[in-house]
Order: C-alpha cells, then sequence, then structure tokens
C-alpha cells in the first residue's frame, strides 16, 4: 500500500505544474502593466514640471516689464519715457528660454484709453504639437 500512496501524491503533483506556471506568468503580467503606469506618470509629472517652469518665466518676464511701468510712473505704451524700454523688453523675452527654434516667444504691450496697459506673452513648449495652441501669460497694470 505505501508504494501506491507515493504515484497518487507523484501524480498529483504532475497535474498541477501547469497552473502554477499560468499563475507566474498572469503575476508578470500583471506587474509589468503596473511598471508602464508608473512610467507614464512620470513622464506626465515631468510634462507638468516643465510647463510650471515656463509659466513662473512668464510671469517673471511680465513682472519685469511691470516694475519698469511702475518705476517710470507710466503704463501709456505710447510714452517716450517707456517706449524704449518696452522695445529691449520684447527682445528679451524673444530670447528667452521661453523662445524654441520652430516658435519664439514673443511679448506685446498694450494701453487703453483707461491707462490701463495689458502685457501679454506668448510661446509653445517644445513638447506640444504644432496644432497645440499657444501658451499664453496676460497681466494688467494701471499707474497713476
Amino acid at each position: 500500500m505505501g508504494v501506491d500512496m507515493n504515484n497518487k501524491y507523484r501524480n498529483l503533483g504532475k497535474n498541477n505544474s501547469g497552473a502554477v506556471l499560468l499563475e507566474v506568468l498572469i503575476s508578470i503580467l500583471l506587474f509589468a502593466f503596473g511598471v508602464l503606469g508608473l512610467v507614464g506618470m512620470q513622464t506626465i509629472a515631468a510634462q507638468n514640471s516643465m510647463s510650471s517652469q515656463d509659466r513662473a518665466i512668464a510671469s517673471i518676464l511680465a513682472n519685469d516689464m511691470v516694475s519698469q511701468m511702475w518705476a517710470k510712473k507710466t503704463s501709456t505704451v505710447a510714452s517716450t519715457a517707456i517706449s524704449g524700454d518696452i522695445v529691449t523688453w520684447k527682445a528679451k523675452v524673444q530670447n528667452s528660454i521661453l523662445s524654441n527654434a520652430t516658435y519664439p516667444a514673443t511679448g506685446n504691450v498694450v494701453s487703453d484709453a483707461t491707462g490701463v496697459a495689458t502685457v501679454t506673452i506668448t510661446w509653445k513648449a517644445p513638447t506640444k504639437l504644432s496644432t497645440d495652441n499657444l501658451n499664453k501669460y496676460e497681466t494688467s497694470v494701471f499707474v497713476q
């Protein structure tokens, strides 16, 4: 009887060996999907970080123009006191890190009849498609 019991248990192990292999393959597949998900999240986090950096640079450039207006005590673009500074500032925006070979960054300052000046910076991130909209940062200032 002892011999028959050994054969019975030996055959039981052989029948289950395929199921264990299948479980291992499924586990590896689930692990691979998890790793792919983590890589995708890391890519999106890096893109969002770059976008945040671009917005911060645009904000600094716009505030540079606003501070010049405050220093000159005018927000009228046609004023001779600020017109030279606007030309210099536009060149600074175009030469900034926001510019790339295909889409140079542009800066614009427009004032209305009430004396409110609007400072606008537009750029396109290198990671964006050519069909995507331009990024834009805009702020307004009124100087008395």
